[in-house]
């Protein structure tokens, strides 16, 4: 049996975002920091795209009549899978690989996500 060393457990994510929408329900959305500071992307191409697309919201404020900039705050629960250490030392994550299995990345062996050791699946019956 796979020794566990972290249970399974969630923690919350928190995503901010401004949005502009018009009357039709078109318009951007901006990821930012919680104090509404503009998050533009790292990856150059991108980041281009997101600034030219919010100076173009700042400088159109007409067209978005339903808020101008609304701040948005939306919350996930998000579930962290179990940890445990194989037989050979290597650390696994208990997640669904295949058929409620996975392996190790190391030695291969396969355990179900309550860690018990299983056969690998080439000797699974149907």
């Amino acid at each position: 049996m796979l020794e566990i060393i972290r249970e399974r457990g969630t923690h919350t994510e928190f995503d901010y975002r401004i949005e502009f929408t018009d009357e039709e329900g078109c318009g951007f959305s901006f990821p930012c920091d919680s104090n509404g500071n503009i998050q533009f992307s790292n990856n150059e191409e991108l980041g281009r795209a997101q600034r030219d697309n919010y100076d173009y919201a700042m400088s159109h404020r007409e067209r978005f009549t339903k808020q101008y900039a609304e701040f948005t705050t939306r919350r996930y629960t998000v579930t962290d899978n179990a940890l445990g250490k194989c037989v050979c030392g290597e650390t696994v994550e208990l997640y669904d690989q295949y058929q409620g299995a996975c392996s190790c990345p190391k030695c291969g062996q396969w355990y179900n996500l309550f860690g018990q050791e299983l056969v690998d699946p080439e000797y699974w019956e149907e």
